[in-house]
């Protein structure tokens, strides 16, 4: 139990060591020490991350022995694609954070403890990670007082659809609409800054028919929470570390996590294109709708 607590609390100091070190690094930074995280600068209030897409399994860290180990296959890849295509676009560059290590090295969607499994190179890319997605929404901020975070995974579950993760159980989510209109809900959800402000009632940021859900459907990609599955089926990812770190308290940070099916997806490069392009009509439309966010307007420093 002592040398539990003790290697906890070792753990927890060399994270917030590692983060401050992160926020050091120049702002033109693309990469962590040995190229283990990636980070694209981008000019939009657009932050998409991806932390199991990874295959580098350096000798140097250990292989973790607790906690999920499998890969999220070609999410990097989709996450490529994705900033491609609102380049191509808008002739604006989201901010791109992407995890190059297998997830059985490390695992950046957990708390530094789980995450490193206490190897301090693990631990220094966990903490580049985190801190070059705080500099990528901090950017953003700067420029717009605002940054939309998504934070990109893959999933086999045996419902094969789009799972949006605003950080509420299947249970809340099976509530009846005056229950998911209570505002303990929306202040719970990384949605909270835009319920804050949205002209409809919080069930219908959820499931409406302006939704991410029904969007993402209308360009032909079954989702949930949706109009036409408002309650996910189990298993179902509700959002991990990630946005419960950067979208939590006082930020001025919305996000979301999704959660994607392999089949028609990420499967092979002209479905990770396919699906690319509705993503970024999805949001083109939900941001300048919900958000005020337009991603083909100049960023303010520019104007």
């Amino acid at each position: 139990m002592i040398h539990s607590l003790l290697r906890s609390r070792l753990l927890l100091a060399w994270a917030a060591l590692f983060v401050a070190a992160s926020h050091a690094l120049a702002a033109d930074a693309a990469s962590g020490r040995n190229q283990y995280i990636d980070y694209l600068a981008g000019d939009l209030p657009l932050v998409l991350s991806a932390p199991h897409g990874g295959r580098e399994k350096p000798e140097e860290i250990p292989d973790r022995t607790e906690g999920k180990v499998d890969i999220d296959t070609n999410t990097q890849e989709l996450i490529r694609a994705v900033g491609d295509e609102i380049y191509a676009r808008t002739g604006h560059r989201a901010h791109l954070i992407i995890c190059r290590l297998a997830r059985k090295k490390l695992d950046c969607n957990r708390e530094i403890v789980e995450a490193a499994a206490g190897n301090p190179v693990a631990g220094q890319a966990w903490g580049e990670y985190h801190g070059f997605i705080e500099q990528a929404c901090a950017a953003a901020v700067a420029r717009f007082g605002k940054a939309f975070l998504i934070d990109l995974h893959g999933q086999s579950h045996p419902d094969q659809r789009i799972e949006l993760g605003y950080l509420h159980t299947v249970e809340t989510l099976a509530l009846p609409d005056a229950g998911l209109n209570a505002p303990a809900v929306a202040a719970a959800s990384s949605l909270r800054l835009i319920a804050a402000h949205a002209p409809r009632p919080y069930v219908e940021l959820l499931r409406g028919p302006r939704s991410l859900g029904a969007l993402i459907e209308a360009q032909g990609f079954p989702a949930t929470p949706s109009p036409g599955r408002p309650v996910p089926a189990v298993p179902y990812f509700s959002g991990g570390y990630t946005v419960r770190r950067h979208t939590g308290g006082s930020s001025p940070i919305a996000g979301l996590q999704i959660e994607s099916n392999l089949k028609g997806i990420r499967d092979t490069a002209a479905n990770r294109e396919k699906f690319a392009r509705a993503l970024v009509t999805v949001f083109d439309t939900f941001l300048a709708e919900q958000w005020d966010v337009k991603l083909h307007a100049k960023p303010a420093a520019a104007r």
